[in-house]
């Protein structure tokens, strides 16, 4: 009998990133998020191959100057502050977690974009924004965290104005987990739910939204995970300073389970839709 663990809510989400900020900053750097190589051959740093994909949302996203963009789950604000630089569009950038928000906040004033770029403190289960209120809405690599992703995407709907452009990207489960797996992944990365590859477009048009795209890029992100076993035993000793020998120990024997099951097991989706004018 499998026992069905209580939902992280969003306070815990928060928490989380607030707690576990230096790790992650030790496996992705400043972009939070899985890169995208050409192919075998490419062979972009980490950085590189996170910027690109960030440059995918960015010509998705279909807007300029004089418009606005919602950017759910906005991480320590990189990839906002490069879309701002690449568009001259104006940010806003939600998160539940209070330590992102000050990191982006400083670093939109360190690159002279604090009257075009700002993030907040919010809950995208309750978007504080007026309805068609953004030009374009994306959410990058947030969903998964969502305690009802439906319920996120039909928030997304409301707060867009006709026209509008919603791009996202997330993580599928491309092969089924086993139960041991799935208690790993979801307790170890915060997830709440994941969702096939096949099932995204339908619960997006659900929404409301006409689904444009939907690129199963799973094969271009699979090297994403590999390797960051070995940076954690490079970085053992400032893990350890950040977070105890105790933390250090577990992630030592844990996080290699929880990347080979990223890179065997779970895809990677890039969708963009449009809410109907």
């Amino acid at each position: 009998m499998t026992i069905q663990k209580p939902l992280p809510t969003p306070a815990d989400i928060g928490r989380y990133y607030d707690q576990m900020g230096p790790f992650l900053a030790t496996l992705l750097g400043d972009n939070i998020h899985v890169g995208y190589w050409s192919g075998p051959e490419d062979q972009s740093s980490g950085t590189e191959a996170q910027e690109r994909l960030t440059d995918m949302m960015i010509q998705r996203s279909r807007i300029g100057a004089g418009q606005r963009l919602l950017d759910i789950g906005c991480g320590t604000g990189r990839p906002a502050v490069r879309l701002a630089q690449a568009t001259g569009c104006s940010v806003t950038g939600i998160s539940v977690s209070a330590m992102q928000v000050e990191q982006a906040n400083a670093r939109a004033q360190k690159e002279g974009l604090s009257d075009q770029v700002r993030f907040q403190v919010a809950d995208a289960m309750e978007l504080p924004f007026p309805e068609a209120s953004f030009d374009a809405v994306w959410a990058f690599e947030s969903l998964l965290h969502m305690p009802d992703r439906a319920h996120v995407l039909r928030n997304a709907f409301r707060v867009l104005r006709p026209g509008g452009i919603l791009v996202l990207t997330d993580v599928t489960e491309q092969h089924v987990l086993t139960d041991e797996e799935r208690t790993l992944v979801y307790s170890g990365l915060m997830l709440t739910s994941l969702l096939r590859f096949q099932e995204y477009s339908l619960v997006v048009e659900a929404a409301g939204f006409s689904v444009e795209e939907a690129l199963d890029i799973t094969p271009n992100t699979r090297r994403a995970m590999v390797g960051t076993d070995k940076l954690i035993s490079k970085e053992q000793e400032g893990i350890s300073a950040a977070y105890g020998t105790d933390f250090q120990a577990m992630t030592f024997e844990l996080w290699p389970k929880i990347a080979a099951i990223f890179t065997d097991k779970l895809g990677y989706l890039l969708l963009a839709a449009v809410k109907p004018a």
